[in-house]
């Protein structure tokens, strides 16, 4: 196989990641870290640092894994579900931040592949997808975007490829499992995935495998836009109704009331409607600060996490870390709006003891649910120099000598007692 030689563009990282992610599922004999780094025009060393990076992603998000074989031969190693719902991420990513690499080398490659089989350059076939894909956002009632349209004609010729392929990468129905099949027959899509399903099934002369019927459901779910003005459905009124008992439920627990809750409730509908198929079928979120986040607002964390045990309850899901971590955020965000709260100062005086200075700072931020700026000084150079401005509270688990000071100092004992926690989340919460 001949590669371009002419100079290529310097391309982002986030390109090379795209391209990288692509090639591994490209229809080609073999991708080799050679053949990649001619296509990103990078050296061998930036090449093995991008699918380093890739592999990283795609571990965390889809389970999934490269490997590495005799010549620095690249291919991906997991399920056929993880193989493809990273594929959905992974091509409608490419489509925003890498579209000539689409149109210069994927969609070629897949076309070459599709050939022997009737579909790549038959232009009969090829307005059969496009009308197949119309016919779905009508039955739906929905309007795909340009964007959508092309994603998806470019997403059923991989599938038929897989399918006519005859590899072992057919979507026998045990891909799913039965709470999976359970979920996805009961949703609006499956009517209009079974009919795509038929369509493609003659396109492809009876190819297709039977678990496609149960995909096309999925991925006609993954590319529905959650939006607080929904079309009225009896799933969509569900789910608002749900959201607005987790905003409930939270203001129960925290004991602090939202000003105004329809943009929070907006917020969270676009984030958990598609968070439920997320849980439903394994599929990760990006959330890098997730860590940050829980060390940062514990209480914050635990009263989302409080607050969403109804909704998971009623769609038997299991929200990770990350997805309540976003949550968290979302409600601390409108809190401090709602109540037109500022991010508070705290100064932590410190010794000799950075042990119990961190647990010092861990009990202050368990006492409230809004968040703290900690910032550190030595009890020396307090005594000397005084707390510097802008400073709401002065904190210490030392002894120090009294002061006037304004703001209060307040010395700790760990752990805080009832009334200090009180006392703290007063101060901290007052306008």
């Amino acid at each position: 196989m001949s590669l371009d030689t002419n100079p290529v563009p310097e391309l982002s990282g986030q390109q090379r990641r795209c391209h990288v992610l692509l090639m591994l599922y490209a229809p080609l004999p073999a991708v080799q870290l050679e053949m990649i780094s001619q296509i990103n025009g990078t050296d061998l060393p930036t090449t093995r640092q991008d699918v380093a990076e890739v592999t990283r992603e795609i571990q965390r998000l889809h389970h999934l894994d490269i490997l590495l074989s005799g010549e620095d031969a690249c291919r991906l190693q997991g399920t056929l579900l993880d193989q493809r719902l990273c594929l959905f991420d992974g091509l409608r990513r490419a489509l925003r931040t890498s579209p000539q690499f689409i149109a210069n080398h994927f969609m070629p490659w897949l076309h070459q592949a599709l050939q022997p089989h009737g579909v790549a350059d038959d232009s009969v076939c090829q307005q059969q997808l496009t009308t197949l894909v119309q016919q779905c956002a009508l039955q739906l009632g929905r309007e795909f975007t340009e964007r959508d349209l092309e994603f998806l004609h470019l997403y059923l010729q991989y599938c038929l490829w897989q399918n006519s392929a005859q590899r072992d990468t057919t979507f026998s129905p045990i891909a799913f499992d039965a709470l999976q099949v359970q979920w996805l027959r009961e949703k609006p899509e499956y009517l209009a995935a079974s009919h795509l399903f038929s369509q493609l099934q003659q396109l492809s002369a009876g190819k297709l495998a039977e678990g496609e019927r149960d995909f096309f459901t999925l991925l006609l779910r993954l590319l529905k836009k959650h939006s607080y003005h929904s079309s009225g459905s009896d799933e969509d009124q569900r789910l608002m109704r749900q959201i607005e008992q987790v905003v409930e439920n939270f203001q129960d627990v925290a004991g602090m009331k939202f000003s105004s809750d329809e943009g929070l409730i907006r917020q969270l509908f676009a984030h958990l409607g598609p968070a439920i198929e997320r849980c439903h079928f394994a599929i990760g979120i990006d959330n890098l600060l997730q860590d940050e986040v829980t060390r940062m607002y514990p209480r914050l964390v635990r009263t989302a996490r409080e607050a969403l045990e109804d909704f998971q309850q009623e769609y038997r899901i299991r929200l990770s870390e990350e997805e309540v971590g976003l949550v968290a955020v979302t409600f601390g965000a409108w809190l401090m709006q709602g109540n037109a709260l500022q991010e508070k100062q705290i100064l932590l005086l410190t010794h000799n003891n950075p042990q119990l200075e961190e647990a010092v700072e861990q009990q202050i931020r368990e006492a409230t649910l809004l968040p703290l700026n900690i910032k550190y000084q030595t009890l020396a150079e307090f005594q000397q120099y005084g707390a510097p401005g802008g400073v709401a509270m002065i904190v210490t688990p030392y002894a120090t000598k009294i002061t006037d000071a304004d703001p209060l100092v307040i010395h700790t004992q760990l752990p805080l007692v009832k009334e200090q926690r009180k006392r703290i989340r007063s101060l901290l919460e007052a306008p």
